[in-house]
């Protein structure tokens, strides 16, 4: 259909074209009548040039009004050849031979054009399969499938009157080329339009309505130049008479026309001078509207942004919408739609690229996924709900300044909140100690941050904290606390890292060897016992720091590891729950490692063994973990099982992915690869929420001060190697 847009005229619509459609039969059928005498076709060949033309017009304004892609270019071939096949010409005075040739000759055309549509649909994604494309829709226009049978059956079948033979190919030339039935609708359309304008002086119409999608989306064909941008409000005026406010949402180009999708308001409004099916800007509108229409949307007394519509592929735990575009949203953010007169919430995980083929072109998209928070309740944060949202439903932006109160009883504190909102989330430090934690993540991440949060909220409500710490960093970052130190001295760590040495190198079964060891190891128990005794009974001090920095045994570190967490929980079975215990182990994977599949031998299997004990009995006794790995794989997996709360920053080790598979839904696993910098996935009994979610700790300043002052600068190394060196040679 060509463009008539420079002429002032319009294109038609789809029930417009059908008119025309229609006129065409009926003019057709009237010229049939005329030269026939008989009013419905028959099995003759002379009825096949009608059943051809009517065939192309229902193509050509039904089927494939702009173009003609290749499914419907092999449907016309088809089309074509069983019409011409059947035909014989023996017993025509006129033409035979030629029409024979001509006959054969619009069946190979349309055998290419089947093959070129067939090879595009085949080949669609490839650089040919465009080619193939392209062709296929070029030379499958109906004018040059259809043409051919017109002119073989006014030739062959109307030679007894050679004068309606004329007038046959005269009436198909002016109705493929100067389309008298279109044109003259077209014209009449514009002059009632135009008079119906110049009646009611018609509000500026910014166009009309193409069809109403349930329950309340709008399809608008726009005019030119028509401003559809998501912060404008518009007007529909209704098949009930009514007019309503329109938000625009997406708009998209359809062929020769731009389709606007809209969210329809349910409110009333006037609109001077509509008419039914028109949209109209409101000119005179205010912030303050705007802000009201997207609260009654929303149930949101704030001002809020629709960030989307509700897309197929959503279920209860997770929405699927298509993202308005104009709007920022990123991995975290959150958005919530209105459901049983509650706004449930959704965070943003993940989003891809889509298309919708919209009547005829592809139209890309980006839809969004987004896993359900739930409801949120003061008291427990964030609670399940047992529904999802409706298709088409608007999904509206929780904003940077949102927030959410939480009722806190003295045992919580905040972990973080979720990103670009102001949620605070939760936790519960008594349900953190007694159900066991794991912070889980690659070195850079944050997880030291978080445990010394943990640390220090467990200190203000005089937790007894036992730190085994790897690093030699919670000495300095807790400087500010009363730090008891415990461990064994110097001396006494080299001679049971000998003792350990001398049985994995001594005689079969190092009898000897072993008999020794447990012999040094009775004489350090008292000290071992006594040092925890002295912490576990001390008012003033509830920080203890075991540093295994300078231990390079293995076998020493796990042992040493071993005997003071077994003491500790020897004394809270004499005392039980005399005192809140918190044992944090750093660098978890070493202190308590997957032994059974890493080749350990028995006696280290046993000592991580008794580790786990207190995984499996400390709750009885109040005696917590906090442990924290960078190598989630090579944790005991019996321990690590035992957590009930998990925090777990970036990992992109797939064994890891695999474990944390059966702790979060899929779409919170596809996520922890991505996780920046102080963002953390987390979930369990601890945390104020019945589903698991992506927080982010807030910028530090002091804390990334407080973090570079440990690190050795180069001038530092050289002065101390120089100090050395001095020291040295005076000693000579």
């Amino acid at each position: 259909m060509s463009d008539n847009n420079s002429q002032g005229i319009r294109n038609l619509n789809e029930k417009e074209r059908l008119v025309v459609l229609a006129l065409n039969v009926l003019l057709a059928l009237g010229v049939f009548f005329i030269s026939t005498g008989e009013l419905v076709p028959s099995g003759t060949g002379a009825s096949i040039w009608l059943l051809a033309a009517t065939s192309y017009w229902f193509l050509v304004l039904l089927g494939t009004p702009f173009f003609t892609p290749p499914k419907d270019s092999l449907t016309t071939a088809v089309v074509v050849i069983l019409l011409l096949l059947p035909l014989e010409f023996a017993d025509t005075l006129n033409f035979g031979t030629s029409l024979t040739i001509l006959k054969w000759t619009g069946i190979t055309w349309a055998l290419v054009v089947g093959s070129l549509a067939i090879a595009a649909i085949v080949r669609r994604e490839t650089v040919e399969g465009k080619i193939f494309f392209h062709l296929s829709k070029f030379l499958g226009r109906g004018e040059l499938l259809f043409t051919p049978v017109i002119i073989i059956t006014a030739l062959a079948f109307y030679q007894d009157t050679i004068s309606w033979m004329y007038w046959l190919l005269a009436f198909w030339t002016i109705m493929l080329t100067v389309k008298p039935v279109e044109v003259a609708y077209r014209a009449y359309l514009y002059l009632v339009e135009s008079f119906r304008k110049d009646l009611s002086e018609e509000a500026e119409r910014m166009g009309t309505i193409n069809r109403i999608d349930d329950p309340n989306i709008v399809r608008v064909t726009l005019r030119e130049k028509a401003d559809w941008s998501p912060n404008k409000i518009h007007a529909v005026h209704m098949p009930d008479g009514t007019s309503k406010p329109l938000l625009p949402l997406f708009r998209q180009v359809q062929n020769e026309e731009v389709i606007g999708t809209g969210l329809l308001c349910d409110s009333k409004i006037k609109v001077p001078n509509s008419v039914t099916g028109g949209v109209y800007e409101i000119v005179s509108q205010d912030n303050g509207y705007l802000e009201t229409l997207t609260a009654s949307l929303s149930g949101d007394n704030g001002a809020t942004k629709v960030a989307g519509i509700v897309v197929e592929n959503s279920s209860i735990k997770k929405m699927s919408f298509q993202a308005v575009r104009g709007i920022p949203l990123t991995e975290g953010m959150v958005v919530f739609a209105f459901m049983g007169g509650k706004k449930i919430y959704y965070q943003i995980l993940d989003a891809n690229t889509a298309e919708e083929s919209f009547q005829t072109n592809p139209y890309g998209m980006h839809i969004v996924t987004a896993t359900q928070l739930g409801s949120f309740d003061e008291d427990k944060g964030f609670q399940k709900f047992t529904w999802l949202p409706d298709m088409n439903q608007p999904v509206f932006l929780v904003e940077k300044t949102d927030v959410l109160e939480n009722k806190v009883d003295e045992w919580d504190f905040c972990i973080g909140k979720i990103p670009k909102t102001g949620f605070e989330i939760m936790a519960n430090l008594k349900d953190l100690i007694g159900y066991h934690a794991a912070i889980l993540g690659i070195t850079g991440t944050g997880k030291t941050e978080l445990a010394l949060d943990i640390i220090k909220n467990a200190l203000k409500k005089e937790v007894k904290v036992f730190c085994v710490d790897f690093t030699g960093e919670y000495r300095p970052r807790l400087k500010d606390e009363d730090v008891q130190s415990v461990g064994l001295s110097a001396a006494k760590i080299q001679e049971l890292e000998k003792a350990l040495h001398a049985v994995s190198v001594g005689t079969y079964g190092a009898k000897e060897e072993r008999a020794a060891l447990d012999k040094f190891l009775k004489t350090i128990v008292p000290e071992v016992e006594k040092d925890i005794d002295d912490f576990l009974m001390d008012e003033s001090k509830n920080l203890a720091i075991f540093e295994l920095s300078e231990i390079k045994n293995t076998r020493a570190t796990l042992r040493i590891t071993e005997m003071y967490t077994s003491a500790i929980m020897d004394w809270a079975r004499k005392n039980r729950k005399a005192r809140t215990i918190l044992i944090v182990l750093e660098e978890a994977h070493t202190l308590i490692p997957e032994v059974y599949s890493a080749g350990f031998d028995a006696d280290t299997q046993w000592i991580v063994g008794q580790i786990g004990q207190i995984a499996l009995q400390g709750r009885k006794y109040g005696v917590g973990l906090l442990l924290m790995s960078q190598r989630t794989a090579l944790v005991s997996k019996t321990i690590l099982s035992q957590c009930n709360t998990y925090f777990t920053h970036s990992l992109v080790d797939k064994t890891s992915l695999d474990y944390l598979g059966g702790v979060y839904s899929p779409e919170h696993v596809k996520a922890i690869p991505n996780l920046r910098s102080r963002e953390f996935i987390t979930t369990g009994k601890a945390i104020k929420s019945e589903q698991s979610l992506l927080v982010r700790t807030p910028f530090d300043q002091a804390k990334l001060d407080a973090s570079k002052a440990l690190d050795t600068t180069y001038e530092e190394v050289r002065k101390g190697r120089d100090q050395a060196i001095e020291a040295l040679i005076e000693e000579l």
